[in-house]
Protein backbone atom coordinates (compact mmCIF):
# COMPACT_ATOMS: atom_id res chain seq x y z
CA UNK A 1 0.00 0.00 0.00
CA UNK A 2 1.15 3.53 -0.73
CA UNK A 3 -0.03 6.95 0.36
CA UNK A 4 -0.41 9.71 -2.26
CA UNK A 5 -0.01 13.43 -1.66
CA UNK A 6 -1.15 15.26 -4.82
CA UNK A 7 -2.76 18.53 -5.80
CA UNK A 8 -4.52 18.90 -9.18
CA UNK A 9 -2.24 16.42 -10.98
CA UNK A 10 -2.52 12.86 -12.14
CA UNK A 11 -2.33 10.12 -9.56
CA UNK A 12 0.67 7.82 -9.19
CA UNK A 13 -0.86 5.05 -11.29
CA UNK A 14 -1.54 7.49 -14.18
CA UNK A 15 2.10 8.61 -14.54
CA UNK A 16 5.18 7.11 -16.23
CA UNK A 17 8.39 6.18 -14.38
CA UNK A 18 11.07 8.21 -16.18
CA UNK A 19 13.75 5.62 -15.37
CA UNK A 20 11.88 3.17 -17.59
CA UNK A 21 12.01 5.62 -20.53
CA UNK A 22 15.82 5.41 -20.79
CA UNK A 23 16.67 2.97 -23.57
CA UNK A 24 13.19 2.77 -25.17
CA UNK A 25 12.81 3.16 -28.92
CA UNK A 26 11.79 6.45 -30.50
CA UNK A 27 9.58 5.95 -33.54
CA UNK A 28 8.53 8.50 -36.14
CA UNK A 29 4.91 9.18 -37.03
CA UNK A 30 5.07 6.58 -39.82
CA UNK A 31 6.83 4.01 -37.63
CA UNK A 32 10.44 4.48 -38.71
CA UNK A 33 12.97 3.87 -35.91
CA UNK A 34 14.75 7.11 -35.03
CA UNK A 35 16.88 5.70 -32.20
CA UNK A 36 16.78 5.04 -28.45
CA UNK A 37 16.37 7.45 -25.53
CA UNK A 38 19.69 8.14 -23.81
CA UNK A 39 18.69 11.12 -21.64
CA UNK A 40 15.53 12.79 -20.37
CA UNK A 41 15.75 16.56 -20.08
CA UNK A 42 13.56 18.65 -17.75
CA UNK A 43 13.18 22.40 -17.27
CA UNK A 44 15.16 23.45 -14.16
CA UNK A 45 12.49 25.85 -12.87
CA UNK A 46 9.14 24.41 -13.92
CA UNK A 47 10.34 20.77 -13.53
CA UNK A 48 8.40 19.88 -16.68
CA UNK A 49 9.63 17.50 -19.36
CA UNK A 50 11.36 19.45 -22.14
CA UNK A 51 12.47 16.58 -24.37
CA UNK A 52 14.73 13.57 -24.79
CA UNK A 53 18.16 12.97 -26.23
CA UNK A 54 17.99 10.19 -28.82
CA UNK A 55 21.03 8.02 -29.48
CA UNK A 56 20.98 7.09 -33.19
CA UNK A 57 23.90 4.64 -33.36
CA UNK A 58 27.68 4.60 -33.16
CA UNK A 59 28.48 6.75 -36.18
CA UNK A 60 25.44 9.02 -36.14
CA UNK A 61 25.04 12.23 -34.22
CA UNK A 62 22.59 12.22 -31.29
CA UNK A 63 19.32 14.11 -31.70
CA UNK A 64 17.36 16.17 -29.16
CA UNK A 65 13.59 15.91 -29.69
CA UNK A 66 11.46 18.50 -27.90
CA UNK A 67 8.27 17.37 -26.15
CA UNK A 68 6.02 19.19 -28.63
CA UNK A 69 6.94 16.48 -31.14
CA UNK A 70 5.77 13.63 -28.82
CA UNK A 71 2.50 11.89 -29.65
CA UNK A 72 2.77 8.97 -27.20
CA UNK A 73 5.13 8.52 -24.27
CA UNK A 74 5.21 5.17 -22.47
CA UNK A 75 7.66 2.72 -20.96
CA UNK A 76 7.47 0.79 -24.26
CA UNK A 77 8.29 3.56 -26.77
CA UNK A 78 8.06 7.22 -27.62
CA UNK A 79 6.05 7.81 -30.77
CA UNK A 80 6.51 11.16 -32.47
CA UNK A 81 3.80 13.19 -34.20
CA UNK A 82 6.20 14.10 -37.05
CA UNK A 83 8.74 12.61 -39.42
CA UNK A 84 12.05 14.19 -38.34
CA UNK A 85 13.38 16.09 -41.36
CA UNK A 86 16.97 15.14 -40.55
CA UNK A 87 16.10 11.55 -41.48
CA UNK A 88 16.00 12.68 -45.13
CA UNK A 89 19.80 12.72 -45.25
CA UNK A 90 21.02 9.93 -47.53
CA UNK A 91 17.66 9.43 -49.27
CA UNK A 92 17.33 9.52 -53.05
CA UNK A 93 15.84 12.54 -54.81
CA UNK A 94 13.59 11.46 -57.69
CA UNK A 95 12.04 13.55 -60.46
CA UNK A 96 8.33 13.38 -61.21
CA UNK A 97 9.20 11.00 -64.07
CA UNK A 98 11.01 8.59 -61.72
CA UNK A 99 14.61 9.49 -62.58
CA UNK A 100 17.00 9.41 -59.61
CA UNK A 101 18.94 12.67 -59.70
CA UNK A 102 21.05 12.24 -56.57
CA UNK A 103 21.16 11.67 -52.83
CA UNK A 104 20.47 14.17 -50.06
CA UNK A 105 23.76 15.35 -48.61
CA UNK A 106 22.40 18.04 -46.27
CA UNK A 107 19.03 19.04 -44.80
CA UNK A 108 18.55 22.78 -44.23
CA UNK A 109 15.87 23.55 -41.62
CA UNK A 110 14.24 26.74 -40.38
CA UNK A 111 16.28 27.38 -37.23
CA UNK A 112 16.26 24.32 -34.98
CA UNK A 113 12.68 23.37 -35.84
CA UNK A 114 11.62 20.36 -37.88
CA UNK A 115 10.42 22.67 -40.68
CA UNK A 116 12.29 21.96 -43.90
CA UNK A 117 13.73 24.93 -45.81
CA UNK A 118 15.71 23.18 -48.56
CA UNK A 119 17.80 20.11 -49.25
CA UNK A 120 21.27 19.86 -50.75
CA UNK A 121 21.56 16.99 -53.21
CA UNK A 122 24.69 15.51 -54.73
CA UNK A 123 25.18 13.39 -57.83
CA UNK A 124 28.39 12.32 -59.53
CA UNK A 125 27.25 13.59 -62.95
CA UNK A 126 25.16 16.55 -61.80
CA UNK A 127 27.33 17.87 -59.00
CA UNK A 128 25.89 19.43 -55.85
CA UNK A 129 22.70 21.49 -56.10
CA UNK A 130 19.98 22.90 -53.86
CA UNK A 131 16.29 21.99 -54.02
CA UNK A 132 13.93 24.43 -52.26
CA UNK A 133 11.06 22.95 -50.24
CA UNK A 134 8.58 24.43 -52.74
CA UNK A 135 9.84 22.01 -55.41
CA UNK A 136 9.25 18.90 -53.26
CA UNK A 137 6.03 17.02 -53.96
CA UNK A 138 6.26 14.16 -51.43
CA UNK A 139 8.58 12.82 -48.73
CA UNK A 140 8.86 9.13 -47.93
CA UNK A 141 11.42 6.44 -48.68
CA UNK A 142 12.52 8.77 -51.48
CA UNK A 143 12.03 12.48 -52.10
CA UNK A 144 9.71 13.02 -55.06
CA UNK A 145 10.02 16.35 -56.82
CA UNK A 146 7.26 18.30 -58.52
CA UNK A 147 6.70 18.06 -62.26
CA UNK A 148 7.76 21.71 -62.62
CA UNK A 149 11.25 21.12 -61.12
CA UNK A 150 14.07 21.40 -63.70
CA UNK A 151 16.89 19.11 -62.59
CA UNK A 152 20.45 20.08 -63.48
CA UNK A 153 21.69 18.41 -66.65
CA UNK A 154 24.22 15.58 -66.53
CA UNK A 155 27.76 16.60 -67.36
CA UNK A 156 31.18 15.04 -66.93
CA UNK A 157 32.71 18.51 -66.64
CA UNK A 158 30.44 19.93 -63.95
CA UNK A 159 32.22 21.52 -61.03
CA UNK A 160 30.83 21.27 -57.55
CA UNK A 161 30.66 24.55 -55.61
Amino acid sequence: MMEEVIDKTKGWDETVDLRKIIGVRVLSEKGFAVGRVSQIRIHPETKSLEGVLVRRGFFRESLFMGRTYFDTLSSEAIILNVEPSILLKGKKAVTYDGEVIGKVREVVRVGKTNTLKQIVVHSFLRGTFVIPVGDIKALGKTIMLKNSYNAPKKSLWRRTP
